[in-house]
Order: structure tokens, then sequence, then C-alpha cells
């Protein structure tokens, strides 16, 4: 005979709420053979009917608790509505409800769908991920789609922003008077509201929310950041001396990024195939774009390419670590900062390779269009947003060529000195 479960109170949202989350539910007996069931996941909660069948029980959904919504007596149930629609439900003769957003499902859940389905496999994907778990989806996530509207989303957008940010789970220092973190903590307010919008528009293309929902959150406006700080960028002497603070295996990783402009990811992923000698290229897989580039490189990155897979099959990776092994997703980092710490340089990560790539490109060229070629860029704007410093200002050449105004008499004026300026 199967076990009874223990009872538990579940009368009050206070007294679920203290509950830990779990895989089983939380039972109650409500009459002989019947219990009423809290099932209190870490994102979402349920209503559960259990009811013995034979030797064993059956199991049925049958609404949301309240615990973050108003009842009202259909999707969002009260422990005292739950409790006489289990006590009258049948069910072994009651269908399975569908999973309709209507049918008590939160906004985490949304997100997860657009995470699986939609962004699964992107170069955008962890990153999106890790920025949802750590500020949405315990918070704004739990909340039930059909009774969220633009003003909690604004409320939830603007709390972001004022939040100080989180590095291995503890708070960093933060003045929101400091303008530059200010506009950080913007920044990531207005990544997380864009995953949220862009799971909502995914659900509703794919005709997954209710009919008669309004599209509350198209009105939702991210904050105004003003321009975008040009990217950090290598000087020559700057290059030089992160070369000869890198390890053996960081410096060839390194090397390779300064003469492709590749990103880490299409770097380590980079098989001795990918190298044409013949054509002089590099083949790169963007996987945040989908595109492939068949990257020139110059005479000096054909020779280290043509040594860095000297004796390597063509299956074999380019860039490997000194102890054999592949490298990871986060290996670069520890010996990354050391190295920055080593050459003494500032706010410089793996990603200033590339930024330095095509200001690199851009001095000898002169042509944006080029550099947003090589980089892969979908169009010229972001490129010649963070690299129009480097192009020919025509305006200092007009201004250069404006006639003398005369007004400067030369080294002999000198300002006055001990006496006062008489007011009048």
């Amino acid at each position: 005979m199967a076990r009874q479960p223990r009872d538990h109170r579940l009368e009050t949202r206070e007294a679920r709420l203290k509950l830990k989350a779990r895989k089983e539910p939380y039972w109650r007996q409500i009459v002989p053979g019947t219990f009423l069931g809290y099932y209190r996941g870490k994102r979402d909660a349920a209503w559960i009917v259990r009811q013995r069948e034979g030797a064993g029980y059956r199991h049925q959904r049958i609404g949301t608790p309240d615990d973050h919504a108003a009842a009202d007596g259909q999707v969002v149930l009260s422990y005292a509505q739950a409790v006489p629609l289990a006590t009258t439900l049948q069910v072994e003769e009651r269908a399975p409800r569908p999973k309709h957003y209507r049918d008590g499902m939160t906004l985490g859940k949304v997100v997860d769908a657009y995470f699986d389905e939609h962004l699964a496999g992107k170069g955008s994907e962890k990153i999106a991920r890790q920025s949802w778990a750590l500020h949405g989806a315990d918070s704004i996530g739990i909340k039930l789609v059909t009774v969220l509207d633009a003003s909690a989303l604004r409320k939830w957008h603007k709390g972001l922003a004022a939040k100080a940010p989180v590095i291995r789970g503890k708070a960093q220092p933060f003045d929101p008077a400091d303008p530059d973190q200010l506009r950080g903590r913007k920044s990531t307010a207005n990544r997380n509201l864009t995953i949220v919008k862009a799971a909502l528009n995914y659900a509703w293309a794919n005709d997954r929310l209710p009919t008669d929902l309004p599209t509350w959150w198209v009105k939702v406006a991210p904050f105004e950041l003003g321009e975008d700080p040009p990217p950090r960028m290598l000087e020559r002497d700057e290059i030089t001396r992160l070369l000869n603070a890198a390890a053996p295996d960081l410096r060839e990783l390194l090397t390779g990024a300064l003469m492709t402009g590749g990103r880490r990811g299409e770097l380590v992923a980079l098989q001795t195939r990918d190298y044409s000698p013949d054509h002089g290229t590099v083949r790169l897989y963007q996987s945040k774009t989908g595109k492939t580039l068949l990257q020139p490189l110059t005479p000096e990155g054909e020779s280290f390419f043509q040594r860095a897979t000297a004796g390597k099959g063509p299956m074999d990776p380019i860039f490997m670590r000194t102890d054999g092994r592949a490298w990871g997703r986060d290996d670069v980092t520890k010996p990354m900062l050391a190295s920055v710490a080593a050459a003494k340089l500032d706010d410089v990560s793996f990603k200033t390779t590339r930024a330095t790539y095509g200001k690199l490109l851009l001095i000898a060229t002169k042509d944006i269009e080029m550099v947003a070629r090589a980089l892969g860029h979908s169009d010229s704007r972001i490129t010649r947003k963070h690299y129009a410093q480097y192009l020919p200002n025509e305006v200092a050449r007009a201004v250069a060529k404006m006639p003398r105004l005369g007004v400067f008499a030369g080294d002999n004026v000198s300002p006055l000195k001990g006496k006062k300026r008489r007011a009048g």
C-alpha cells in the first residue's frame, strides 16, 4: 500500500512561500483518498490533485496558486478555491488541460522557450541565459504573463539600473552619481529588457500567447545611453608588451586574433584545414552572426599560420594549450588577466585584439566599408561609430585653411601681476 504523505500547511500565501523548492509537491489530505498538493519549483508553482486509483495514485494540475497574483477563480486559485475543486474533481475522467500561456504560465517559461527554441546554439545564448538568470528569472520571471503590463515591466527595468553590479555572487561598489557606472547599469538593464521583449515577440509570432492579450511590452522603451565609448584598442608598443607577457600558448592565440580579427570562440574552433596556404586565407565561422569569413592574411600572417599548422592533421585544432588540451570556454580568462597585469595595461581583454585589428586595417586602407566586411559586420554603421576617429578628419583640414585673424600679438604678451581689475 502506498504511504500516506505528511500534511503541510498550505492555507496562506505566507506559509506556502516559506516552503523550500523541490520536485515533490507538498500534500494535504482533503478527504480520504484525495490530496491537494502544492508544487513549488525554483521559478513556478502549481496546485496538484492526487487521487487514489487502485494501489497507486493519479495526479492532475488544476491551477496556479495566488502567490504572486490575485486569484481569479479560473487560472489563479486561492487555497479556498482549490480545495472544493480538488474535492469534486474526478482525475481519471478529466482530460489533461492544455499547456497554454493562459494556463498559469509565467514570463520565465516564455523566456525559457525562447532560449530553447530560438536562441539555442547561437553565440549570444550563453550570455543571454546568464544575464536572465541573474537579473530576471527569480524576480519578474515568476510573474504570470497574463497579469503583467507595461508598468510592471518598466518598474523592473528601472530597478535593474539602480541595482549594484554583481560579480561571482558578490555585490560590487556602485555610485549612482558616477556617469560611467550609471551608464553601465543602464546598459545591463537594456540588455535584459531586450531579452524579455524578444521572448514575448517570439511567443506572439508563434501563436503561444492568448489572442486577447495586448502587446503591452512594445510600449516599454530602453534607456537612452548616448554615444557608445570607442572600444579599447592597443598601440604598437602595447601589442609587443602584451605578447611578451603572455604564456606561450596564450601568445599563439593572441597572435592569431591580431592576424585575423577573430573572436576567441572562432579561433579555438579553428582546425588545420581552415587555413589555406594556397590562397593565404583562414576560414572563420562566426557563431554570433552565422557568417563564414574567408579572412585574407598578410605575409606575416601567412608565415604565422604556416608555422602553427606544421605537422598537424586536417582535423587537428590549430591552437592548443601547453598541456595538449583544447581551449575551453573559460580557460582564457585567468591567463589573460595575468598577462594584462604583467604588461601593465589597463582595460584590456581578449576582445581588445579584435578592435585593434579593425583599427590597424582602417589606418592602412582608410576604407570603413572594407573594415566592416573584414570584421563581418552587417553594415558599416557600427564600424563607423567605433572607428571613425581614425578616418581622415575633413573638418580639421578645412579649419587649417582658414585665414589668420591677426589678433595674436605674439609671445611678448604676458598677464598682469599684482594688480586687480577694477570692477565696473
